[in-house]
């Protein structure tokens, strides 16, 4: 009986490697995943960062037309600039975002992460802010910077601010333009989205779509779907406690909620279940721009230099109520 059960098994483990190695080939000959041909990519690349060591370099902003000012360090962090080693007794707060965290369209003392600093500076913290954001970035490309070189600084509490670009409705998801561009960064860390038959199967539970359907919004499929972002959260979690960090979650608010509404809930959730502080200020920043012009008027998305300095000022109450800076 014991041979019979043996054989059985034997059977039913070679049927399974016969058809998970067709199912390979299949969707290989058959050339599976195609982009199509009709619908762009987000970004040019997966992955990207600004340029290093510029000085006062001049931006402009292509919806006001006025020129800001851009510094940043030697992997492409903008001020304020700090050395990357951090000396002993230095606390260190590490802002993580797109353009908004970033500052899009402010000069370099006028983003929230400078203005935060300077806030709590004046308060009495001895701190450094380092300022993560990057204009276009996702928890996607946040992952990787953080593996390429955000760890290095060895943050002591990080704001996760990836929201405002995680919700965007585009054609491809980010995980899907990593597989369709064969980007060897991705493969590497993400070793099974090499086998065609890991990708079909994902896209065909619903969990990851390699092409564009069923719109949320105006149209095509979130950059960060809800389950990837859940999914990327934790990854953080787990790799900000890997360098002896805090972990924050933080809903950089827009002037109106708008799309983001589901991925902040999903954030409320997640500080929830992760047991870590969750700050969104959106709705009380709702009530402030019916009175106040905090963003650009031809740019609702950016918040003009009132705007980063209400937000940093937000934050700042945030963190020192919670105790989460010394």
């Amino acid at each position: 009986m014991a041979r019979a059960a043996a054989r059985r098994v034997a059977f039913m483990a070679t049927t399974l490697v016969l058809f998970t190695a067709g199912s390979e080939v299949a969707l290989r000959l058959a050339g599976w995943p195609k982009k199509d041909g009709t619908k762009e990519f987000t970004h040019a690349q997966s992955y990207w960062v600004q340029p290093a060591n510029q000085h006062l370099e001049p931006y402009t902003h292509k919806e006001t037309g006025a020129t800001f000012r851009v510094s940043t360090d030697a992997n492409g962090l903008r001020a304020p600039l700090h050395p990357q080693e951090k000396s002993a007794g230095t606390f260190r707060v590490m802002t993580l975002g797109c353009s908004t965290t970033f500052g899009w369209g402010v000069n370099d003392d006028e983003t929230y992460p400078a203005q935060l600093e300077k806030d709590l500076l004046a308060d009495g913290h001895a701190v450094e802010v380092i300022n993560g954001g990057q204009p276009g970035f996702t928890s996607f490309q946040g992952l990787w910077l953080w593996e390429k070189v955000l760890a290095t600084y060895k943050p002591d509490l990080v704001l996760f601010g990836y929201i405002v670009q995680d919700a965007r409705s585009v054609a491809y998801s980010d995980a899907s333009q990593a597989v369709l561009q064969g980007n060897q960064d991705f493969l590497k860390q993400n070793i099974l989205y090499n086998l065609r038959l890991y990708v079909f199967l994902r896209n065909a539970i619903d969990g990851y779509r390699v092409q564009a359907k069923d719109k949320p919004g105006e149209g095509g499929v979130y950059r960060i779907s809800p389950e990837e972002y859940v999914e990327n959260i934790r990854a953080f979690k787990q790799k900000i406690d890997d360098v002896g960090g805090k972990m924050m979650l933080f809903g950089y608010p827009l002037e109106r909620e708008g799309y983001t509404g589901t991925h902040r809930r999903i954030l409320h959730a997640a500080g929830e279940k992760l047991e870590v502080p969750v700050y969104d200020p959106q709705p009380e920043f709702e009530q402030y721009t019916a009175q106040e012009s905090l963003y650009f008027p031809q740019d609702r998305g950016h918040a003009n230099a009132a705007g980063n300095a209400k937000i940093a000022q937000g934050v700042t109450q945030f963190l020192v109520s919670q105790r989460l800076v010394p």
